[in-house]
This record gives C-alpha cells, sequence and structure tokens, in this order.
C-alpha cells in the first residue's frame, strides 16, 4: 500500500515445518550505503593496477567494507541457518548482481569461506531429478577475430560449413603462446564505439581448457580466431559444456539513454531488455562502426534474447568467461533479464558468469584452475570457490595485497 519494496529472507532446512520469515529491512537503506560500499570496494583497481589506498569507505588490503553489505544481508541469517555449511541461495534484487561469497564479516571472514554456496534460481532446482550421465562433448569458442572483414567473414562461413565442424573436431587459428599472452586486458565492450581489443589471453585459456578435458576423455570442438564466428554457436546442438572466452557488454538505462543522444535520437524505455546484454564474435567490430549488415554474414553479436533460441537442450554448464555477463536489466521479483535468462531459457542447467568487467590474465588462470578441479571430481560449484580462493592467493603474492576484483567476478547459477 505504500510503494516501499523490502527485503525478506524464507530460510528452510532439514528440519523446517515451514519456511522461517527473516525480515532485513526497507530496499531503499539496504541498496544504498551497503551496497554503494560493496561496489566501492571490490572496484576500486578497475585500473588493472595496484592503486594507493582509497580515500572513502573501501581499505587497501582486505574485503574491508563488504562487512556493511555482510550484517545487512547475511548476519541476519545466521541464527536461522544454525551450524548449516551448505546453503543454497535464490537470491532477489540487488542481490542478483552481485557475488554474495564477497561479503565479509567484521574480521574480514568472506561468506565464501564460511559456507559452501550453492545458487539457484528457485528452491524447486533443489526438487529436479539428476542428470543422467551425458557424451563427454564441449564446444569452446575463444579469441575472436573482431576486425574479421564481411569478405573474410563469408571464407570462414564455407570453411566452417565445409570443414570438420562436428565434436572431436580442431580448427584453431592464430595461435598464441602463453609468454605472449595480454597482462592487462580487459574483457569488455560496449555495443558502439572504437574497434575491439584483441584478447590473447582467451587463446591461451581456450587451448588449456580443451588440453584438460582431452585429457579427462572428452571430446572437443575449438574455434578461435577467424573461426570464432557467432555461428559456431547458434549451430550447436546441446554440447554438454559451452565455454566462451571473448569480450561481452551490458548497457544500462542511463548508457542507453547516452547512446540514443549522441546519435541525435531519443532513446526507447520500452526496448526489450535481452537486447541490452550480449557477447562479442568474430567480425563484431562491423556493427560497433556502425556499418550497414550484409547479405549472408551475421553481425558477430549475440544478444541475450538470441542466446534464448539456443539449442541447449541436454547441456550441463555454460562458461562466460567474458565481462559483466551476469548483468542485465533487474527487475524485482522477477530476477535479471540478460545472458543468463537467455541461456536457461535456451536449456542450459548451469551458467558460469561474471559480475564486472574482468581482468584477462586472472581470468585465464582462475578457469584453468576451475576445470581441473572439475574434471578432478569437484561439483562444479565447490570447483568454482576453490579455485577462487586459491586464485586470491595468487592475487594477493602478485600484487602485494587482497584484490577480489581480480578473482571474484564469477557466480555459478543452475544445478
Amino acid at each position: 500500500m505504500t510503494g516501499d519494496l523490502i527485503y525478506v529472507a524464507l530460510v528452510v532446512t532439514p528440519e523446517s515445518k515451514e519456511p522461517e520469515l527473516v525480515v532485513l529491512g526497507a530496499a531503499k537503506d539496504l541498496e544504498a550505503g551497503p551496497m554503494l560500499a560493496y561496489r566501492y570496494d571490490v572496484g576500486q583497481t578497475r585500473g588493472f593496477k595496484v592503486e594507493a589506498a582509497p580515500v572513502g569507505p573501501g581499505q587497501a588490503g582486505a574485503v574491508a567494507n563488504t562487512n556493511a553489505a555482510y550484517a545487512a544481508f547475511w548476519r541476519p541469517l545466521e541464527l536461522a541457518l544454525g551450524g548449516a555449511k551448505r546453503v543454497y541461495v535464490s537470491p532477489d534484487g540487488v542481490l542478483d548482481t552481485i557475488p554474495i561469497g564477497l561479503m565479509a564479516d567484521g574480521d574480514g571472514k568472506m561468506v565464501m569461506e564460511k559456507y559452501q554456496l550453492r545458487i539457484v534460481n528457485s528452491t524447486k532446482d533443489l526438487l529436479l531429478p539428476a542428470r543422467v550421465a551425458q557424451l563427454k562433448s564441449a564446444l569452446l569458442v575463444g579469441n575472436p577475430k573482431f576486425d574479421l572483414t564481411a569478405t573474410q567473414q563469408r571464407i570462414a562461413i564455407a570453411e566452417l560449413r565445409g570443414g570438420a565442424t562436428g565434436v572431436g573436431a580442431s580448427l584453431q587459428h592464430a595461435s598464441i603462446p602463453a609468454e605472449n599472452a595480454a597482462q592487462t586486458a580487459s574483457r569488455g565492450g560496449e555495443l558502439k564505439g572504437g574497434n575491439l581489443n584483441s584478447l590473447p589471453g582467451t587463446q591461451v585459456e581456450v587451448d588449456t581448457v580443451d588440453k584438460l578435458l582431452k585429457s579427462a576423455g572428452w571430446r572437443t570442438t575449438e574455434f578461435t580466431g577467424d573461426l570464432a564466428l557467432k555461428e559456431t554457436v547458434t549451430q550447436a546442438h546441446g554440447p554438454r559444456v559451452v565455454h566462451i572466452a571473448t569480450h561481452g557488454f551490458f548497457l544500462t538505462d542511463e548508457e542507453l539513454t547516452a547512446n540514443a543522444a549522441a546519435r541525435a535520437q531519443q532513446a526507447n524505455p520500452n526496448e526489450d531488455p535481452m537486447l541490452r546484454a550480449g557477447l562479442f564474435f568474430a567480425g563484431a567490430d562491423r556493427v560497433r562502426e556502425g556499418a550497414a549488415p550484409e547479405q549472408g554474414v551475421d553481425d558477430g553479436v549475440l544478444t541475450a534474447f538470441e542466446a534464448s533460441q539456443l539449442n541447449l537442450e541436454g547441456t550441463e554448464l555454460v562458461v562466460l568467461s567474458a565481462c559483466e555477463t551476469g548483468l542485465g536489466k533487474e527487475l524485482n521479483s522477477d530476477g535479471v533479464f540478460g545472458l543468463r535468462r537467455g541461456l536457461q531459457e535456451a536449456g542450459a542447467d548451469a551458467v558460469m558468469m561474471s559480475m564486472w568487467s574482468v581482468p584477462d590474465k586472472e581470468t585465464q588462470e582462475l578457469m584453468a584452475l576451475f576445470y581441473a578441479k572439475w574434471l578432478g571430481g569437484m561439483e562444479k560449484p565447490e570447483a568454482l570457490r576453490q579455485a577462487q580462493l586459491e586464485e586470491r592467493e595468487t592475487v594477493r603474492q602478485r600484487y602485494g595485497k587482497d584484490l577480489p576484483f581480480y578473482w571474484g567476478a564469477f557466480v555459478l547459477v543452475g544445478r
């Protein structure tokens, strides 16, 4: 009746006769100070370099002021959680746009250090039957040649369609040694603007993942360089794993308005939010430069809406190793409209995605750790948690302090 929104939690344990209601507070309060402090603290290294201690709510060397978010959103649940060590969380509102595991208590201990978190779409995910063992097939796409011309793209499409494109084929271009991988590149990009920078680290990443999967008995198909085309994904038929390492984008309301103003146009507030998030593939520079589409070649941009039309029935995991792939238009009680929703509508059981711009080098390392641990027998969520904690120590040694921005962006959602 008041028009105000509040956050509440419903906590269910194996002993529960009914959910326990925990009222957290007014959204306008919780989404202000605590979340601003959280975003400031984890975002203070967006320049991809070690910076001086900031003047403000964050503190250098620790997860520091995510403790305001911890106190607001997590501490009230602890009594209801009892001694639980594994917690399945179905988030809503602003909690859908951050890694909850990075919230830290007053002693700097993070949620992900205290609990094994499992992020699910809803608690009914816990009742879904386990999947029957599937074929070990994987589609790997990375290091796209973004400046591919239309003519070059037609040649690549012909090669793709005429070659061995089934699972087990290996069509690789522009292999780059690990020592030449970019150290500080970011995997983010906007829908319009200048040319996208190349991501040689993603070449190393997909090559590494390919070797790990093959050594575990998987059949893989790898597409990089000229062949890292949008068509490699749109024509896929339910591989068990899809791994995409490229640039991603998400346009906020403000960015949508600014882009329209730059074109002397007015933004459409009713534009489908599933068109604001997506991934860039080979040839994407042309659409970013405003070139007119040409017959017979796609634009190199896969939007969240197009992702919802993919054939991912039988796909256990999609890994989006790119920037801001977990973001989208947030609608209270309806979740986030973006790539995650699109891919799960297409049939994917679980999606691994990032909540902010991610650095090339550390992401490459994190992915290698994740696959090694998962293929070694860990469950996917625990493999990601252990990989992040291990990469955290690598980052701490490399830069001399704890920088969660570098290692904590990825979240795994689904069963």
